[in-house]
């Protein structure tokens, strides 16, 4: 019964602590500015309404892939963005708003 707890606690402080880094689904809405063709993909470069620039990669090994244009206006759900220049989105859920 002990090691029973012991597991218990165990796995609720793994949980709580640790977490499972949820996508953070917004309203935030990206226009494609630019695509750069890359070797199971591309790279797409995103302003967001304020005109900060973004890049996010989509490719079919990623299940994210989807026919681009210059102009397209996505939604998506980030993951996680990383500190680059200009910052990288890690994202999945990609959905295109309006399709130029």
């Amino acid at each position: 019964m002990k090691t029973l707890v012991k597991i218990v606690i165990f796995c609720f402080v793994l949980t709580t602590f640790m977490g499972c880094g949820t996508p953070q689904k917004t309203d935030e809405t990206y226009t494609i500015t630019k695509i750069k063709a890359e070797k199971d993909g591309q790279t797409l470069f995103l302003m967001n309404r304020h005109g900060k620039i973004y890049t996010t990669i989509i490719s079919f090994p990623n299940g994210n892939y989807f026919e681009a244009n210059v102009g397209d206006v996505i939604t998506l759900e980030v993951e996680e963005i990383l500190d680059m220049d200009p910052p990288a989105i890690i994202s999945k859920n990609i959905k295109v708003v309006n399709k130029n």
